[in-house]
């Protein structure tokens, strides 16, 4: 309406007759500042500014911790031609497929671990954002604008926003699924949303087929909330969201092997998942702490925000309590499988928002801030921050290793290290390989007998030998495996050894070789 009336000729009679007529055409191209003020306003400041937070905390040292074992096959598998990414995913890691195959047109083949997890970063800033939106669709924007600081400042929230998976993105694309849940439930008639909300479902189960346990919890949204028409409609929408998955369901069922080393969950590891997802909770203790001191809002419509604290606490405990209970019969339990409800988490602790001034709110935010600045340091540490030190192993590799020296993988699946880091072994000749992944769809290649391995030894004097402790579901007494470390064991001297988090490269020499001082 304000461009209409400035552009007007018969606003401006004093402008010549040619130069009114331009005034429109000037008029309708905004300047690049008047475009980023309309953006903003329909966006929102409190989104902007929690998005802003989010981007800011969560790349803060992104690529400092070494990645571990599944960022390395990330590396490796995003890497590959699309072709080759479809062929491995018929074998393995299947339910990954999406995720690979986005950060491959997105990176191309020549990414490395950082600008992968940058990917990751900028989902979970979107999430923030996201949960500001939705406590304005909750008609609760006080309650949004605290779950977006809260989620940003968790750090939890930053472990799996500074890794290259798609437990991020996961996450992301729930609180996405579930923002549309909101906004179609207020107008139902508007089939767009009903078709945007079947399209994010979706979206949910190509990134991770268990993260449809959501929705469980917005069956019991749509059940307190809306007739029995929406709630018919909304069975049919989700049914067929879940029908349109169902070849993935089928087809990944059959890969189960990749999960067979998951263990039946102990009772702790759900309650360690919930006192990490709600490290938030000592908002809860804060809040009552400051009600007893009569910091509490007094006004009438005093009280928690009913429909954010029931939405966030189902989002929050039914996908974990679910999934740990099957896990008894079926092993599928673990932390990075259910991130996607600490969103969830937030937005029940933001529901608490209207229990105080806002002057305190503050106060809260920044104290849990500092109370998580320990944690958010533990997630960055170099070594260990995420648990192995894939990028440590392969360094003693790269300072250390000459031309022409040999390298064994004890068992081949420590190949791992070279998915990472290919660039490391540019010294060493894998003797041991046959057909690497890529031509053999596969992630770890295809190795020699152990005769073959055995013939090229002779003609080394130096090899290197990447291993490790046991991983779940790793068969300890490997016929191959076994008779490899034998052909060591003959002719050769053990060096020197690097034990590092989660891994151990040795250095053996044949017998009567001077040992040369090593770097790293």
């Amino acid at each position: 309406m304000t461009q209409a009336t400035e552009g007007d000729p018969s606003a401006s009679p004093a402008l010549p007759l040619d130069a009114a007529a331009v005034v429109p055409t000037l008029e309708s191209s905004p300047s690049r500042t008047e475009r980023a003020r309309r953006v903003l306003a329909r966006v929102g400041t409190a989104e902007v500014m929690v998005l802003l937070a989010g981007l800011a905390v969560f790349s803060w040292h992104v690529g400092r911790p070494s990645p571990w074992w599944d960022e390395a096959i990330t590396r490796d598998v995003t890497s590959r031609t699309s072709g080759e990414i479809v062929d491995l995913v018929q074998h393995v890691d299947l339910v990954h497929a999406t995720y690979y195959l986005f950060v491959h047109a997105l990176l191309g083949t020549s990414a490395t671990v950082t600008p992968i997890r940058l990917l990751s970063v900028l989902a979970a800033a979107l999430t923030g954002l996201l949960l500001v939106r939705l406590g304005r669709d909750l008609d609760a924007p006080r309650v949004g604008v605290l779950a977006g600081a809260l989620w940003v400042v968790a750090p939890l929230s930053s472990r799996y926003a500074q890794e290259a998976r798609p437990y991020a993105m996961v996450a992301l694309a729930a609180t996405a699924a579930t923002v549309a849940l909101v906004r179609l439930c207020l107008k139902p008639w508007l089939h767009r949303r009903w078709a945007l909300y079947a399209g994010l479902i979706v979206l949910v189960g190509l990134l991770n087929v268990l993260a449809l346990l959501l929705l469980v919890v917005h069956l019991c949204y749509v059940l307190a909330i809306d007739s029995p028409a929406v709630r018919r409609r909304w069975l049919v929408v989700a049914g067929g969201s879940v029908l349109l998955l169902s070849p993935l369901l089928i087809a990944s069922s059959h890969q189960r092997e990749q999960v067979a080393w998951l263990p039946r969950p102990a009772w702790g590891q759900l309650t360690g998942f919930l006192s990490a997802e709600f490290a938030a909770t000592a908002t809860v203790v804060g809040l009552v702490l400051l009600a007893l001191v009569g910091t509490v809002r007094r006004t009438k419509q005093g009280g928690t925000h009913g429909p954010a604290l029931a939405l966030g606490l189902a989002w929050s405990l039914l996908p974990p309590l679910i999934l740990w209970s099957v896990s008894q019969v079926h092993p599928l339990f673990d932390w990075r499988y259910v991130f996607f409800t600490v969103p969830g988490t937030m937005l029940a602790l933001g529901s608490l928002a209207t229990l105080l001034r806002a002057r305190w709110l503050v106060a809260v935010v920044c104290v849990l801030a500092l109370g998580g600045l320990h944690m958010q340091e533990v997630y960055r540490y170099i070594a260990s921050g995420h648990a192995e030190d894939v990028r440590g192993a392969a360094a003693v590799i790269q300072q250390n290793a000459q031309a022409g020296d040999a390298v064994l993988f004890l068992p081949a699946s420590r190949r791992v290290i070279k998915l990472g880091y290919p660039e490391a072994f540019a010294a060493t000749d894998d003797i041991a390989l046959k057909a690497a992944g890529e031509d053999s769809a596969t992630l770890w290649g295809v190795e020699e007998p152990a005769k073959a391995i055995g013939k090229e030894l002779k003609n080394r004097k130096r090899v290197w030998v990447v291993t490790g402790p046991g991983r779940f579901g790793e068969a300890q007494d490997d016929k191959v495996d076994t008779q490899k470390e034998h052909l060591l064991d003959v002719g050769f001297d053990l060096a020197g050894v690097y034990d590092l988090h989660g891994y151990e490269v040795r250095l053996y020499l044949r017998h009567g070789t001077s040992p040369l001082s090593l770097r790293g």
